[in-house]
């Protein structure tokens, strides 16, 4: 549950964010009229010399300010209107989310919190950004870096950059983290090994030099044929019994 708890307050910040200096800044302040979902419309009325002055919250500012920007790019302004870069985006967004989502269900082992954190960033900055693409057509961007040329990005964005920046901690200095408990419950899904039967098996491998082949033959092969041997053997020896009886029966009816 804190996954989704932390993953509903990323997208609830986010999204009140962008609406807010939408309606509240750029229709309210700037004065736009036309529709949001009319990008050439809203680009034009933003690219104008006096709302680009006043689009900066503060306008003074020098360290960051927030300014209103329609993002419709795949990634870091590439495929900047081209409507296919921003469908392949959105499709490998959703299937992200989706994969996420199932395999965080799917997991049976219990995640770390540091886990926990990563998974809930991650959900919630991709579905702030999902709905934007869905809902709108582009991104809603607002956070503008002055010290540094930098994108203009969001809560979303900063959401899914702190998410990787944890999960390339955890990987480097944790045991059982995100992409561990993930591939177990990619491995109980599709009936695989488990991870210590996988590395068991390759260092048995290794030592005995089999290939994967060779690993899948079992030992004791030659077992049932050594039992066979000595069942017919058993079998022999009553027989020349059973004969050895008869014989003798039948002398002395004789």
């Amino acid at each position: 549950m804190l996954i989704f708890w932390i993953a509903f307050l990323v997208l609830a910040i986010d999204q009140c964010s962008k609406y807010w200096i939408m309606y509240a800044h750029v229709a309210g302040t700037l004065g736009y009229t036309g529709s949001f979902y009319d990008l050439n419309a809203l680009r034009a009325f933003l690219s104008g010399s006096t709302v680009a002055q006043m689009n900066a919250i503060p306008q003074n500012g020098t360290f960051i300010v927030l300014s209103f920007t329609p993002n419709d790019a795949a990634l870091w302004g590439l495929g900047s209107g081209n409507p296919w870069a921003g469908r392949a985006l959105l499709a490998m967004s959703a299937v992200f989310v989706f994969l996420l989502i199932f395999f965080t269900i799917r997991s049976k082992k219990a995640l770390p919190t540091l886990s926990k954190i990563i998974i809930a960033l991650l959900i919630g900055g991709s579905l702030g950004n999902l709905y934007d693409r869905i809902a709108f057509g582009y991104v809603r961007d607002l956070i503008c870096t002055r010290f540094i040329d930098f994108p203009v990005f969001n809560i979303a964005d900063s959401a899914i950059c702190v998410a990787i920046a944890l999960l390339l901690f955890e990987s480097f200095f944790r045991k059982n983290g995100v992409f561990e408990c993930f591939e177990d419950a990619y491995r109980t899904l599709f009936r695989l090994p488990s991870r210590e039967e996988a590395e068991r098996l390759r260092k048995e491998r290794k030592k005995n030099k089999l290939s994967r082949f060779e690993e899948l033959i079992p030992e004791d092969e030659e077992e049932p044929e050594a039992q066979t041997e000595e069942t017919e053997a058993q079998e022999d020896a009553n027989g020349d019994g059973d004969d050895a009886a008869d014989r003798g029966d039948g002398r002395g009816e004789d």
